[in-house]
């Protein structure tokens, strides 16, 4: 089976062999412990900062809700934006811990506006902190993370930003995009297995947590317990070192590949073949390199065409929510990207379109387009 989705992404044999290296008890061993940091290092030079990186053990909605319980106070007023679905849910963490949450929704098909932003906050900016998604994988977008932190921060603002279906996979410089908390997970571009979650936490940001007022109101999502020693253990429960060392041959796979260019160069491609092909994106405009979101064309379910290519033998993705029948999704993200991988999809898409009653010529088009290295 081909893995063509928008995540969980393709193990490669060597990830898998990693897991089998299981030799020591990371709660007693201390060299774990230095192995383990070692990775959260690596994992913070994905995105060019010294600041810390934490794993947690979880899957990546881990990192967003332990965001909001780590950084918010009771009380305190958030600014969450959204447009797509994964955006929307920071309202519901924001409210289980006691704080106020402010929806600025806009059009799921468009990346958000930041002039339009700046006209917002010039009339309401009294907020701790925002909370935004980078890459939002249900519509195909990815926000200009940049503009909007350093905006945020021209007006005091904190932000927390989902970056787990962009992290390894897009360009981000932690510290000249002025993120606070950047949120991350293992099993989307750097194709590690699921179970962690990663944040990478900025100088405001913990300085923020360690001055509260009140405690941070859980033990398990306390970023802070996982940021040094504790008194009797490194870390605050079991690590799943399997996990960590699967996740740290996947980091050097993916500095080998030259993975960030990968993404954009598929992306590129994908993109442009739909487009030839006379199919409509769904974003209208900031795109994602690391997965394209398709409207289905008149006719057509997405639930049909997915049954259909997993039939033959390869698995891509169809909307959420209210998109759930809409559109298709491509996962152009970490170690799917193989050159055989794609010459199967757009066989398939062929192949798949021909029985829906649209001929296609995807395979012509991929293969004119040229080898590319993977």
């Amino acid at each position: 089976m081909r893995i063509l989705c928008a995540g969980p992404t393709t193990l490669t044999p060597e990830v898998e062999g990693a897991m089998q290296g299981i030799v020591t008890n990371p709660d007693l061993d201390p060299e774990y412990e230095v192995f383990h940091r070692r990775v959260e290092k690596k994992l913070s030079r994905v995105v060019g900062t010294e600041r810390p990186t934490v794993i947690m053990l979880g899957e990546g909605m881990l990192a967003l809700e332990a965001s909001v319980c780590s950084l918010m106070e009771k009380g305190e007023r958030v600014l969450v934006m959204t447009n797509g679905v994964f955006g929307a849910g920071f309202a519901d963490y924001v409210k289980f811990f006691g704080g106020e949450a402010v929806i600025y929704d806009k059009d799921h098909r468009h990346g958000f506006d930041v002039d339009e932003l700046r006209d917002f906050l010039e009339e309401d900016s009294d907020f701790a902190i925002a909370t935004m998604v980078h890459c939002e994988t249900p519509s195909g977008l990815t926000n200009d993370m940049r503009a909007i932190c350093r905006l945020l921060k021209d007006y005091g603002i904190l932000s927390i930003v989902d970056c787990v279906s962009s992290f390894g996979g897009e360009a981000i410089d932690f510290d000249k995009d002025g993120v606070d908390m950047m949120l991350s997970a293992s099993q989307k571009c750097l194709s590690a297995p699921t179970g962690l979650s990663m944040i990478t936490i900025s100088e405001a940001a913990e300085n923020k947590m360690r001055r509260r007022a009140e405690p941070i109101p859980s033990y398990y999502m306390n970023v802070l317990n996982y940021m040094s020693s504790q008194e009797d253990f490194a870390f605050p429960y079991t690590m799943s070192e399997h996990l960590t060392y699967a996740l740290d041959k996947a980091l050097d796979r993916w500095k080998e590949r030259d993975a960030v260019r990968l993404h954009r160069v598929y992306g590129e491609l994908t993109r442009k073949l739909f487009i030839e092909e006379g199919f409509e994106l769904y974003p209208k405009d900031s795109y994602s390199d690391t997965v394209t979101a398709v409207v289905v064309p008149e006719g057509m379910t997405a639930t049909d065409l997915l049954k259909r290519c997993r039939e033959k033998g390869v698995f891509i993705s169809k909307g959420v929510g209210p998109l759930h029948d809409r559109i298709f999704r491509i996962g152009h993200m970490g170690a799917n990207i193989t050159e055989e991988n794609f010459r199967a999809l757009f066989h398939v898409l062929d192949e798949v379109f021909g029985e829906l009653g649209r001929t296609t010529h995807f395979s012509e088009r991929f293969e004119q387009s040229g080898r590319i290295d993977s």
